[in-house]
């Protein structure tokens, strides 16, 4: 098995992007195309997950058919009419469940549940997923060009307000952000101090 990012840990899940995927909102045109048969970028798998199908399927709008190693896979198309956005979804082959992506295997295409993959972030702990936290707010503050938005040994209380940001709406993201710095400085602390024995 391949080792994960301590190398005394065996990585033991499977993860989403070890898959290729397909976006449901990427095939919204199709509700309203001709029958017939399509051919889409994308999908290194093979060129049969690249090419389908698309026929009327009873209960379903449309429903793309596959044919991937002589078996058909029939990914049904279906519309969530429940908001104004009418938000498409494919009907998973094998659960039979309304799913935003599917992620193409050797033969087929499933869902991310039946095929029992994770993503990334589920394996994260908590210091990981804090600073991943911290990085994004730090983001939406000063923008993908601020110079220490990825440093964590920096604190941000002093980094100056953005223009075009209003006074009230800076204070109260900077005093989140900086409640969320100060308890990844503690969980850093108490994770150095097991490691050295402090």
């Amino acid at each position: 098995m391949p080792k994960g990012f301590h190398a005394s840990h065996t990585q033991t899940r499977s993860y989403t992007d070890s898959y290729q995927r397909l976006a449901a909102k990427s095939f919204k045109k199709l509700l309203d195309a001709k029958l017939g048969n399509y051919t889409f970028e994308g999908i290194k798998q093979s060129k049969e997950h690249c090419q389908f199908e698309l026929i009327a399927a009873g209960e379903w709008p449309r429903a793309m058919l596959f044919t991937i190693n002589n078996k058909k896979i029939p990914v049904p198309l279906q519309t969530d009419n429940r908001s104004a956005s009418n938000k498409l979804y494919f009907v998973c082959p094998y659960c039979v469940k309304q799913r935003q992506y599917l992620y193409a295997t050797k033969n087929s295409y499933t869902c991310r549940e039946c095929l029992k993959i994770h993503y990334r972030c589920q394996s994260e702990s908590k210091l990981d997923r804090l600073a991943r936290r911290i990085r994004k707010e730090r983001t939406q503050i000063w923008g993908y060009d601020w110079p220490d938005r990825y440093n964590l040994m920096e604190c941000s209380m002093w980094w100056p307000k953005p223009k075009g940001l209003h006074n009230d709406k800076f204070d109260k993201a900077k005093t989140e952000l900086y409640k969320l710095e100060q308890e990844y400085d503690h969980l850093s602390n108490i994770k150095l101090g097991k490691m050295f024995g402090i």
